[in-house]
């Protein structure tokens, strides 16, 4: 087994025995699956026996038995899973959807994990997740063939840059314990394609990119929506860590008849090429969580504070926020090195002492203050530096010279 499977076996482990802390933030909430499995190797792996003729699938889950569909399983039933012949060489890989564009959706066609918002009849986080990945791509993970691992933290999705909390997103993690897995059945409404990604692939800072992001809506976010033009061209997109994806194997939606007559299903359709898949935002939150604790333990590093692209903005939220980003950087160091996943709550919150919130969410968290300050003042001084320009191009007649040689 590589060293990144032995790292993951002993993060999945820890998770079983850490407690869930909820953070505070609005009543909204959302559940998200972090769906791993383990691709057995191309080689044919060797059959697995147990004693008195079981198959050495049959041992598993005996500590925990999944007794409890919702409940999490036991450190050993993950020791059960990775000490399997046909687990040696494998490859492990995360779950992604690509949503459906739909109008109107803040998330239309971004890359994301299976979830969605919490129902009222749903009796807790995890079953959030447990349902929208059912509905979404049809995995069953109450199934004995899924193993409930533990809970990453909590983070408080926000919008017009850190001003206005929107809902609680809760990511659960969950293992797959057999070396086949399930032809997905797609939500087209909700899922456009499926993908599988290695871990190794997701590390690899070769496939680290920047994303650029159109927020002239978030700067125009309270005044008239007609600035949203002169926002764009005066400061350009706005560019967020992410990761390129370049998956092998795509499974697409199709909406197809079902046995009863009806088209109200949908089947994996594989073999469609994909443009461009950047994981960033939201999703690469989530996971920096976990892929920062496996080798070569740096993910959370390289993660790039989000940027508009011209000297003159970069370097005024440099000089604003340069005490912000070396206290958060030493609280990055205190994190690497402790047992807690994520970052204790600040003081003054519910519970300082239990909470736990995401590590990027507490990188970024109070940045986005001095990236408003930095764009006013770029563009305030742009639009300075442009009036001086045209006044003095009219004063000395240049303007006029030009129009009547044209």
């Amino acid at each position: 087994m590589d060293d990144l499977n032995i790292y993951l076996k002993r993060f999945l482990q820890d998770l079983t025995v850490r407690k869930v802390h909820d953070v505070a933030g609005p009543e909204k909430r959302a559940s998200v699956a972090v769906v791993i499995r383990l691709r057995p190797s191309p080689a044919p792996s060797p059959p697995s026996s147990g004693g008195s003729g079981e198959t050495g699938y049959a041992s598993l889950h005996r500590r925990s038995a999944r007794k409890e569909p919702y409940g999490k399983c036991h450190a050993g039933d993950v020791e059960d899973v990775f000490d399997q012949p046909w687990v040696k060489d494998s490859t492990a890989e995360i779950l992604f959807i690509k949503r459906s564009s739909r109008a109107g959706d803040r998330w239309t066609g971004h890359v994301a994990l299976p979830g969605g918002r919490r129902d009222k009849s749903d009796e807790g986080d995890e079953v959030t997740a447990v349902r929208e990945c059912m509905e979404e791509v049809g995995l069953d993970l109450t199934s004995e063939d899924a193993l409930l691992c533990g809970a990453l933290p909590q983070r408080v999705i926000i919008t017009n840059w850190g001003q206005k909390p929107l809902m609680v997103l809760c990511p659960y993690v969950f293992l797959w314990t057999r070396e086949e897995i399930p032809e997905f059945k797609l939500e087209a409404a909700e899922v456009a394609a499926t993908f599988w990604i290695p871990i190794h692939f997701l590390l690899d800072d070769k496939h680290k990119a920047e994303h650029p992001v159109d927020v002239s809506d978030r700067m125009a976010s309270g005044t008239s929506q007609l600035l949203k033009p002169f926002f764009n061209v005066l400061l350009g997109p706005m560019y967020f860590s992410a990761v390129h994806l370049k998956p092998e194997d795509v499974s697409h939606s199709t909406t197809t008849a079902v046995p009863d007559g009806t088209t109200s299903g949908a089947v994996a359709d594989k073999g469609h090429e994909m443009g461009d898949l950047m994981l960033w935002g939201i999703t690469y939150a989530v996971l920096a969580d976990m892929l920062d604790f496996l080798p070569p333990f740096n993910f959370v590093e390289s993660f790039q504070y989000p940027f508009f692209r011209g000297w003159d903005f970069r370097s005024l939220v440099w000089m604003l926020s340069r005490g912000y980003r070396r206290s958060r950087k030493e609280d990055l160091m205190e994190y690497k090195f402790s047992d807690i996943i994520g970052i204790r709550a600040v003081s003054g919150s519910q519970n300082p002492q239990e909470a736990r919130i995401s590590i990027v969410d507490h990188l970024i968290k109070g940045y986005y203050g001095f990236v408003r300050r930095a764009a006013f003042a770029t563009l305030t001084l742009r639009v300075v530096i442009f009036g001086i320009t045209i006044r003095y191009l009219i004063q000395s007649n240049w303007i006029g010279g030009f129009l009547s040689i044209g």
